[in-house]
């Protein structure tokens, strides 16, 4: 109803209960993306335009023309050719309000003083983008101040004014018709969107892609209850309208990018920084085991001198043991002294050579583990070292003939096949078949180790003749102490067929 206030509900810039929707509407905004705390980056921007005489006109840029365009695909209805202004506060919407309702076009009648000859549109658009979710959410918020319905005779306009007020009804019994068809549950009729600007405009938030309230402003005059019926009646219809809200969603594959980016340079730096603290742990458990190998050849040095000056000693003890019997002592006193200096240095000097002999098996460990290492990083160099290192300490201190040094001699020769110098392999593995043999006997999983290895080396080799018989012995062996699916007893098995099916070509 045109006079009722509609423009001062809507927006009127008062604090307090008399506070417009349109002010507290920007309030409520602001507050919520003060909330989110930079969580997610927002961007805000208003449009105001008016539909006068079903033509649009721009209330914040008067010059332009603006135009109603459809998004391809998704039907959504937009301007295009409207003045789009960013903003930041509620105080900036609300300037952008005001300046655009001082370019309106309103006109006095006999029923209001400055009726609204127009509708109006407030449009404030919200971007929201970044955040956990990676993808970019787009809302916007229709406010819009409809011109009053009008019954010529009492509002008492002519000419320009009649113009204008047969658009206005023309319009808004449109948006009635849209009304009342949305409200059918059969659904048997089409809402007329395309039979004013105002419904067209309207259309993407009345049509189910979004939520929408109306406010009905009523006159209390006893001249207008024919008007406040017929307004109560529009409002009665729209309540049975049912919409849902849809979110305008799609992911921001820029922000994925820099995610999915910034997340594989962390997993590499801390790849990095992990190969990095093995590696420092590498080399300064190889620099500690070369000190203790070098205090264990220093120490060796020391014994031996210690001997050769022990045996010196003695010589001179005896000397003067015979010098004693036949009655002359020269120096008796002072070599008897030094001799036993000599083996206290001799005690203490075994003492540490059997400390570091008692080290010996945690240092060929220690070298095992670190060829092991640079066996994974690809370094097939320094395995080689490390483990020719680690066979020489287990043959120091468990003998040439125990189980450990058989295992070590097979990690050097695995090393050996993979430089194809086969011939080391197979001298190494023999000679691990032996000892394993030696020490658990012909029906051991280790033992059939070696032979399957010695079997492989044949096979790789193209000598599938001395391959298969060592490759058979070691499935029989390992079929009875290991499961079916066990990798070593299914790698034997696919090594036997091979050497088969060649020999059967030959």
């Amino acid at each position: 109803q045109t006079g009722s206030g509609k423009t001062y509900t809507l927006s009127n810039p008062a604090q307090g209960v008399q506070q417009g929707v349109m002010p507290r509407a920007f309030e409520h905004i602001f507050a919520h993306i003060k909330a989110d705390n930079g969580v997610h980056d927002w961007k805000l921007s208003v449009q105001y335009v008016q539909i006068y005489c079903e033509h649009l006109m721009d209330l914040l840029n008067p010059g332009s023309e603006p135009l109603l365009r459809e998004e391809p695909g998704t039907g959504v209805v937009y301007l295009q050719n409207a003045e789009s202004i960013p903003v930041s506060s509620p105080a900036e919407c609300v300037d952008l309000m005001n300046r655009g309702m001082s370019n309106r076009s309103t006109a006095k009648t006999l029923m209001n003083a400055e009726s609204s000859r127009s509708h109006a549109m407030y449009m404030l658009t919200v971007v929201r983008s970044g955040g956990p979710e990676l993808s970019t959410s787009t809302s916007a918020l229709y406010l819009v101040d409809l011109a009053g319905s009008e019954r010529v005779k009492k509002s008492g306009v002519q000419n320009a004014g009649l113009d204008e007020a047969i658009s206005i009804n023309v319009s808004l019994t449109a948006l009635g018709r849209c009304i009342y068809a949305m409200a059918d549950k059969r659904g048997k009729i089409m809402p007329p969107f395309r039979e004013s600007k105002l419904t067209r405009l309207l259309q993407t938030a009345l049509s189910g892609g979004g939520r929408t309230s109306l406010i009905i402003c009523c006159a209390m005059g006893d001249s207008d209850v024919q008007e406040t019926n017929s307004s109560l009646e529009f409002a009665q219809q729209a309540m049975r309208v049912q919409v849902k809200e849809v979110r305008r969603e799609q992911l921001d594959m820029n922000a994925l990018t820099v995610h999915l980016q910034s997340t594989v340079d962390a997993f590499h730096d801390k790849t990095n920084l992990v190969h990095k603290q093995a590696w420092e742990k590498v080399r300064a458990e190889a620099l500690a085991t070369q000190a203790l190998l070098d205090k264990s050849r220093a120490l060796k040095e020391r014994l031996y001198n210690l001997e050769v000056m022990n045996r010196d000693l003695e010589g001179q003890i005896s000397t003067t043991q015979g010098a004693k019997a036949s009655g002359a002592l020269p120096g008796a006193a002072e070599a008897s002294t030094k001799l036993e200096q000599m083996k206290a240095q001799l005690d203490e000097a075994l003492k540490e050579c059997n400390e570091v002999t008692v080290m010996l098996p945690e240092i060929a460990a220690e070298y095992r583990e670190l060829g092991g290492h640079a066996w994974h990083n690809g370094d097939t160099a320094k395995t080689e070292m490390y483990y020719d290192k680690a066979l020489a300490a287990y043959t120091k201190c468990m003998g040439k003939d125990h189980p450990e040094v058989a295992c070590s001699m097979g990690d050097l020769a695995n090393v050996y096949c993979d430089q194809s110098r086969f011939g080391d392999a197979i001298r190494l593995y023999q000679a691990a078949y032996r000892i394993h043999i030696d020490a658990f006997g012909p029906d051991h999983v280790d033992t059939a180790g070696d032979l399957a290895s010695l079997g492989l080396v044949y096979s790789v080799q193209g000598k599938h003749k001395e391959a298969l018989p060592l490759l058979k012995d070691a499935y029989k062996i390992m079929e009875r102490h290991l499961e079916d699916d066990h990798p070593n007893l299914l790698q034997v098995a696919t090594f036997m067929e091979k050497s088969q099916l060649a020999l059967k070509k030959k």
